[in-house]
């Protein structure tokens, strides 16, 4: 098994074990293990041989023992006990807004319903509202809440996206004759959720690779083919579709090919390729936008409307990159729902170049995170600086800060003296996602106003797949941030990327400063940035328009003065790469 599919059932025993009732920590702790995974560059195979598993944050002897049982088995003893005890329709309902796993135990065992269709059905026939607890209210929001997860599964977040079509082209890579394979269309241009992968094959032998693909593991059946393509069902969800390109003629030269399935449609026809020059040898997309007299435009701008025209009259803007970061302001540990100490985190944090990290652990009223109370908020400020006589000779600043729930009314969920000790101090909204556009605004933009709140993390409150955004005057939260200096927040969590890089452009163009975080809760998942700076790029972003790239001494500024020490000279980090996300 590779690690998506690992992570995949660790994922699943998660659902089920939810689902019964099982103890939270226990929940997390597989939850933690399928992310933990999915940040890995390296097989855990590899990390088997090597004997480090037990180095992986949140790894301990049971979810070690079960890794090595995947990858020597492909179960384990727990899978194959539970695995029938939960039909997968009634894990999918635990995944419709709003419904708690406790809330689907009470409908299956009330109603007798295995699947969402069945469960929908039965709210149309108004049988929900008999259930105790529910009631016609809550039968009409069920109605409106499986609408809304009917949407969400038409796509797929763009990290498990990136995984399934690596682990297909890794399959297509071992057919016969293969020469390479590329993966192309949303995905590299790096769309926050994607609805179909899509690889371009090079092969002589398109018709035998075509018919190979439609018999790999996962796939479902045959939704469209040619003489050039197939696509197909999954099991994922999403349909997968392989091309393959003629190399003999002219406009199926490879850069042609590449260029066409990374797409979008739009931005093809804006280049008018039949005005291309030079077309004898365009074996890349750089060949074939230098026949076109143009720069190389990266992926991520490629959705950009009117893209074409302003690198025509502008030239290409320089992109952020991961190289440019030189620290981040949201990470968690030990001290709240994090696997890994500060300690920890500080030696990763030096391991990545960075010469700052902010530890920012819930606050107290979010007591499913572990929320710290006053005491404890206060040994960690003492911890911190503690910490900081080993650290800052060794070239890493830990920032003591915490990430401060915005509470219903818009206050701020801890005492404004502590805040005021803290180096940076995040808000965000972690419950009543519900409200309306108006009072939401209210309280977001009351949070913004506070003298003590330097970032408001995760801004929209939305999981890919999961949960949708909830409604907010984004226009107003800009403006507001504006005028007092506040800064709005990419969150790089692969299963949020929220902001958005729509809005990321608009918090851009309004001129308010971003921060781009992983909002960590372990060592791994500090390498997630890569997913926020691939939102960042999609939405043009340059490192002056990110607070991480800044040094300390220009960071502390912006923190403590707002915007208008902010210049063309800010001291900050440059590098182009052709994409964040490889």
């Amino acid at each position: 098994m590779n690690n998506a599919e690992i992570a995949a059932r660790f994922t699943r025993i998660a659902d089920i074990l939810e689902i019964q009732g099982e103890n939270f920590f226990k929940v997390k702790a597989y939850r933690n293990a399928a992310a933990t995974i999915l940040d890995l560059d390296e097989p855990l195979s590899d990390l088997d041989k090597r004997g480090v598993l037990t180095e992986l944050p949140g790894f301990g002897e049971a979810i070690v023992g079960k890794t090595r049982d995947f990858l020597s088995t492909g179960t384990t003893a727990l899978y194959e006990r539970i695995k029938n005890d939960v039909p997968e329709g009634v894990v999918q309902m635990a995944r419709i807004p709003g419904l708690s796993p406790k809330s689907v135990k009470t409908l299956t065992d009330a109603l007798g319903v295995s699947t969402v269709d069945e469960l929908e059905a039965a709210a149309r026939a108004e049988k929900v509202r008999d259930v105790a607890g529910f009631g016609a209210a809550k039968e009409a929001k069920l109605l409106e809440n499986i609408a809304r997860w009917r949407r969400l599964s038409e796509t797929l977040p763009l990290y498990l996206a990136l995984a399934l079509a690596n682990r297909y082209a890794d399959a297509v890579r071992a057919f016969p004759e293969t020469q390479r394979v590329e993966v192309c269309g949303e995905i590299r241009r790096g769309c926050e959720t994607v609805s179909g992968v899509y690889l371009l094959v090079d092969t002589p032998t398109p018709i035998p690779a075509l018919q190979a693909a439609a018999q790999l593991p996962g796939v479902t059946g045959t939704l469209d083919k040619s003489s050039s393509h197939i696509t197909l069902a999954t099991e994922a969800g999403v349909p997968l579709t392989v091309a393959t390109y003629d190399a003999g003629l002219r406009w199926s030269a490879w850069g042609f090919a590449h260029l066409a399935a990374t797409g979008s449609a739009e931005f093809y026809e804006s280049l008018e390729p039949g005005n291309a020059t030079n077309t004898v040898s365009l074996a890349t997309e750089a060949d074939v936008f230098a026949a076109m007299g143009l720069p190389f435009i990266p992926p991520e701008l490629r959705d950009t409307p009117g893209i074409v025209q302003t690198v025509r009259e502008n030239g290409v803007p320089m992109l952020i990159t991961v190289a440019d970061f030189r620290g981040q302001l949201h990470e968690h540990s030990t001290g709240s729902d994090g696997a890994a100490s500060i300690r920890e985190m500080a030696e990763a944090a030096l391991m990545r170049g960075y010469e700052y990290l902010a530890i920012t652990d819930h606050s107290r009223s979010l007591t499913i995170a572990n929320g710290m109370t006053r005491a404890l908020l206060e040994a960690q400020i003492t911890e911190i600086a503690d910490l900081n006589r080993e650290f800052v000779p060794r070239g890493l600043t830990l920032l003591s800060g915490i990430e401060a729930d915005i509470l219903q009314d818009g206050a701020i969920d801890c005492e404004d003296d502590l805040l005021a000790r803290l180096d940076i101090v995040v808000a965000s909204v972690h419950r009543r996602y519900s409200e309306s556009a108006e009072a939401m605004t209210a309280r977001i933009v009351r949070a913004i106003e506070h003298p003590h709140v330097h970032i408001i993390g995760h801004p929209t409150g939305r999981l890919l797949g999961r949960r949708e955004p909830f409604a907010v005057d984004m226009g107003a939260v800009i403006d507001t941030a504006k005028r007092t200096g506040t800064i709005l927040e990419i969150n790089a969590a692969p299963e949020r990327l929220d902001l958005s890089a729509e809005n990321a452009r608009a918090v851009k163009e309004a001129g308010v400063l971003l921060s781009i975080n992983a909002d960590a809760h372990s060592v791994a998942g500090l390498d997630s940035i890569a997913w926020g700076v691939t939102v960042a790029r999609r939405a043009g972003l340059s490192p002056g328009d990110v607070v991480n790239t800044f040094d300390l001494a220009t960071l502390r500024a912006a923190l403590k003065n707002g915007y208008p020490i902010i210049t063309a000279s800010v001291n900050v980090r440059s590098a182009l790469t052709d994409t964040a996300i490889t």
